[in-house]
């Protein structure tokens, strides 16, 4: 099953649009927000599957978190995503020619992805995309992000309109979707220039939850098409399950304000 099919199915099973971002530090690497001394980091990862997998349309890693581990132990990871028919992306922000991304979606493959992130600044997103296909996966574009360093995005244009906007455009024609920020410098204009970009296409937004992210003006938006990627403010919880219960609760309600 294609994984915006799969998505689809998942979220209408669990009747969430929340994904998980199952980013773990190891014990020692920063001050907070980390696994304790005792943890081993895949076992807590398929635990929090496990428990959350009901209450989640589907689950992302970030590279930069997995560097740490095996194959084996990734494929151990996805599988028991797909265990329970939810997808699962790697973060992995890929942005390089075509050769080089050509061994990263082997092994994305390889590891039992199903979709990935990828940036657009080298140029070849119609590239990426076409390759991605060739290996059964799906690529989502780094159209707009919330991080205070990427507010030149903004003020910066191409072909006499804003550089996000090119790109919205560029992820609508080959791309299955797209990563737009929910937090920070990126507000309502931004969001209704990129959705009458973006038509049929899944939109991951990270920065809800731990940043702060706005859902309403997400919604709005982008409607169903968005997924809420909350990473830290559920994994770190003492009690994910209620946290994530929380959030999809939240999330409902704002989605019915707004007549959806």
């Amino acid at each position: 099953m294609s994984f915006l099919k799969l998505l689809s199915a998942s979220k209408e099973e669990s009747r969430s649009n929340v994904c998980i971002g199952l980013d773990l530090a190891v014990y020692g690497s920063r001050k907070e927000k980390t696994l304790q001394i005792d943890e081993e980091k895949t076992e807590v990862i398929l635990n929090l599957i496990d428990s959350l997998y009901p209450y989640c349309c589907s689950f992302k890693v970030n590279r930069q978190y997995i560097l740490d581990l095996s194959v084996a132990q990734i494929q151990n990871i996805t599988a028991k995503a797909h265990e329970y028919n939810r997808p699962i992306i790697v973060d992995h922000k890929i942005s390089d020619i075509g050769p080089s991304n050509e061994q990263m979606l082997y092994h994305c493959k390889q590891e039992g992805f199903d979709a990935f992130t990828a940036s657009p600044f080298p140029g070849n997103v119609k590239e990426i995309c076409t390759l991605s296909h060739s290996f059964g996966l799906s690529s989502l574009i780094l159209v707009l992000m919330s991080n205070p360093e990427a507010e030149w995005m903004k003020r910066t244009t191409l072909n006499g309109i804003p550089l996000y906007k090119y790109l919205a455009r560029l992820t609508n024609k080959y791309a299955q979707g797209a990563v737009v920020g929910a937090a920070g410098h990126v507000g309502m204009k931004e969001l209704k220039i990129i959705a009458e970009e973006i038509s049929g296409k899944v939109i991951l937004s990270p920065g809800v939850g731990a940043q702060g992210g706005e859902v309403k003006n997400l919604l709005t938006a982008f409607k169903d098409d968005v997924i809420f990627n909350i990473g830290r403010g559920i994994i770190y919880h003492k009690n994910p399950v209620e946290e994530i219960k929380k959030y999809n609760k939240s999330i409902e309600s704002i989605y019915q304000s707004l007549g959806l």
